[in-house]
């Protein structure tokens, strides 16, 4: 049976293979050059297809983003739950915890750990977007919704009472620290002493 797309018409096989094809090639023009280099244009040299079947599938570029963002975040939260599971069931020391919130934070779609410095600032592009495109707010809400919940069952594995204000304060805090490091050139690494800090401080943290 055929697929519909948003607009409600009935798909083919091979117009849903196109539309795949776009949203892939989308995706990656997002996390290779960021936001101010999606257009349909763009996508349709990615994706090596006519102009006129990116302008099909997609009518604007607000539809094209929202829709090229949600397939990026199911892809990350993907492989960031994978990342979780695969952690020990007791993380003994802050350092572990803090090296394992920063793992998963900096997954990026593609699952490369560490993300590079340009694929990481176009996930944290993601704030300003929802700002700049209303549709994009609800995507953008459930990705950070389930952000904070893997960051819930890694505070629990480090011994923490893994509040909801925990999670976010502890993601508040590496997406202050991370674009400040990656401005300055600094890797990844740089931004565990902060997060550690912060987890010895929260309710049921250790000295150890």
């Amino acid at each position: 049976m055929d697929a519909e797309d948003v607009t409600g018409r009935r798909l083919s096989a091979r117009g849903r293979h196109r539309r795949d094809l776009l949203l892939d090639a989308a995706g990656e023009v997002l996390m290779t050059q960021g936001f101010a280099a999606l257009s349909h244009r763009a996508v349709a040299q990615q994706a090596d297809l006519p102009l006129a079947a990116t302008t099909y599938y997609f009518k604007t570029l607000d539809e094209l983003v929202t829709e090229a963002v949600q397939r990026l975040a199911d892809r990350w939260l993907a492989t960031a739950r994978e990342a979780v599971d695969r952690l020990p069931r007791t993380l003994d020391h802050p350092g572990a915890t803090a090296e394992a919130v920063l793992d998963v934070v900096t997954l990026t779609p593609a699952g490369a750990m560490p993300a590079e410095p340009g694929r990481l600032l176009t996930l944290y592009g993601r704030y300003l977007e929802a700002a700049r495109h209303p549709g994009l707010r609800p995507v953008i809400d459930r990705y950070n919704d389930a952000i904070d919940d893997l960051l819930r069952e890694i505070l629990r594995r480090g011994g923490l009472t893994a509040s909801l204000d925990d999670a976010r304060l502890v993601l508040a805090v590496v997406d202050g620290a991370l674009p400040r490091a990656l401005a300055a050139g600094q890797p990844v690494a740089a931004v565990r002493a902060p997060v550690e800090r912060l987890l010895r401080a929260l309710p049921g943290a250790t000295s150890s």
